[in-house]
């Protein structure tokens, strides 16, 4: 396992990065990075209202990442790829925080990802830190700059033009449960009602049901859901969930087989 950039808290007081270094501030947090790196987010996206952004270095050897709702989420834009790797997630403890390290790593061993969350146990908040790296050498050249990057990040107040609204959509799962067909075979339809219209989203396998808040964590649905729901049959499952990004609401689906890991959140639909 390899968590070079993992040290102790005692080390980043001593080490000094020596590049200039800007501030990037997005939706409740902000971050210093060196100036000569290029903040890049999701396309046609105001800084301001970016929960994740990725820093790379001016010869490409390095890239640095940061993730940070508002509340809790996926960082779905750094999920393992096919061509990846990954190692297990450890675990560490300390007071109201968990804290998770994992690798990624490329099967032809061209780079090496390496992130931490850290987690508020009681609220269920989370952020991300990582560094993608080419080799040992560029690890070893932007060591201190990414400790530096690391070591200035803080969350802020919330940008009232971007930040979620304190009054909640009114919107939730409903079913209609088909008949069996001629194979014995059950499905159902599922529908979301929003905004007085009733939106169908999906037909799928076996009878569904809302998914408990309790049993949020199992699926990796984030806490800030407004609701979930699913079904298994035969073997499979298929899930969704809805959860509130400012004054939209986004719809995402993910697959789960017995014989498998549940499948990365896609997004499937925003209003």
């Amino acid at each position: 396992m390899k968590f070079k950039i993992i040290i102790a808290v005692a080390v980043l007081f001593t080490l000094q990065a020596t590049a200039q270094l800007n501030t990037f501030r997005g939706t409740g947090f902000e971050i210093k990075y060196p100036t000569s790196f290029k903040a890049h987010g999701a396309p046609g996206t105001l800084e301001m209202s970016l929960e994740s952004v990725f820093f790379s270095s001016p010869d490409n050897l390095v890239e640095f990442y940061i993730f940070s709702p508002q509340t809790s989420g996926v960082a779905n834009d750094i999920l393992v790829r096919s061509n990846e790797k990954q190692s297990q997630v450890e675990l560490q403890k300390g007071g109201s925080s968990l804290i998770k390290y994992w690798t990624i790593s490329a099967k032809d061993d061209s780079y090496e990802r390496t992130y931490q969350e850290t987690v508020d146990v009681n609220s269920g908040d989370n952020w991300i830190i990582g560094l993608k790296y080419k080799n040992q050498a560029a690890f070893a050249k932007y060591r201190n700059d990414y400790l530096a990057f690391k070591k200035s990040y803080r969350k802020t107040g919330t940008n009232p033009s971007t930040s979620i609204s304190n009054n909640t959509m009114d919107a939730k799962f409903f079913f209609e449960e088909l008949a069996e067909d001629a194979a014995g075979i059950s499905k159902t339809v599922v529908y979301i009602e929003y905004n007085n219209k009733k939106i169908k989203l999906d037909t799928i396998y076996g009878s569904a049901t809302t998914i408990e808040k309790s049993n949020y964590d199992v699926r990796k649905i984030p806490k800030t859901a407004l609701e979930a729901c699913g079904a298994w049959y035969g073997g499979g499952g298929t899930y969704f969930y809805m959860i509130q990004k400012g004054t939209k609401l986004q719809i995402f689906k993910a697959y789960a087989d017995e014989e498998a890991p549940q499948s990365n959140w896609e997004k499937i639909k925003e209003l």
